[in-house]
């Protein structure tokens, strides 16, 4: 955690503790202090992505595993959608997020699991294995449905790819897996973020921090996610590029 995080996390604590005092603390989401998961309303922004879900295919009898589940903003709307009869796994590289999720999720909704990974980002966790080499602990063909919100946008090409192979490891044939990106191509105009440190397959918004976000060139879609393996994608645009919907570019493929 640099100064400003620091700072920002400091801010964010005295916030919450004033909250506490004044009984005006939202007991159902997590404190100010644990939500720097990216801008905007927390509840809003993960009732938007699980409804996106639910229109991408997602069943409430789904075993679902959530790539980079956070501090639960996705997972909590979705306890309200998959039943008992799914399952729900999350997995996360930042431990305070995940302890979060099993105290406050997990008692409520047993069928809800969170799992810690220790893997390296230049943002969020400054140790741990490469991100190009970790195997997701699931089994084969365990998951019908799977997602990566804000995930690939952290992640440079070689732990991308490792993640989409790991990604299509676990999902049973014919899952389903949506994913955000950001796709950089030559007709972005005025995009709201300005990639502008030029790494040939990827741009990186800051170099001194490369995985706080990353854009992959449009033209390598292909090599990412391989028609070989990979069938059905739909690329849905996101605001970022002047689009409508999500802020991010989101993809939707099924595996073969």
């Amino acid at each position: 955690m640099n100064l400003a995080e620091l700072r920002r996390y400091l801010f964010a604590a005295y916030i919450d503790f004033r909250l506490f005092l004044t009984g005006k603390a939202d007991r159902d989401l997590p404190p100010l202090r644990l939500r720097d998961v990216g801008q905007g309303d927390f509840r809003a922004i993960g009732e938007s992505l699980a409804t996106l879900l639910v229109r991408h295919g997602l069943q409430p009898e789904h075993r679902v595993l959530d790539i980079g589940c956070g501090v639960g903003r996705v997972a909590l709307p979705l306890t309200r959608v998959i039943s008992s009869k799914g399952r729900y796994e999350g997995i996360d590289i930042v431990k305070r997020w995940v302890r979060w999720c099993r105290k406050h999720i997990t008692p409520s909704h047993p069928n809800f699991r969170f799992t810690h990974a220790d893997i390296y980002n230049s943002h969020y966790n400054r140790s741990g294995v490469p991100a190009a080499q970790f195997r997701f602990p699931y089994d084969d063909a365990s998951f019908d449905f799977a997602f990566a919100t804000s995930v690939f946008t952290h992640l440079d090409l070689d732990a991308a790819k490792n993640y989409l192979h790991e990604a299509h490891r676990v999902l049973a044939p014919g899952g389903v897996l949506i994913a955000t990106f950001f796709f950089w191509d030559d007709t972005i105009t005025n995009a709201a973020l300005d990639f502008r440190v030029n790494r040939g397959a990827y741009r990186l918004l800051d170099e001194n921090d490369p995985d706080w976000a990353i854009a992959f060139d449009a033209k390598i879609i292909d090599e990412l996610l391989p028609p070989s393996a990979w069938r059905d994608r739909i690329v849905e645009p996101g605001r970022w590029r002047g689009a409508d919907g999500e802020f991010q570019d989101v993809v939707r493929v099924v595996k073969r």
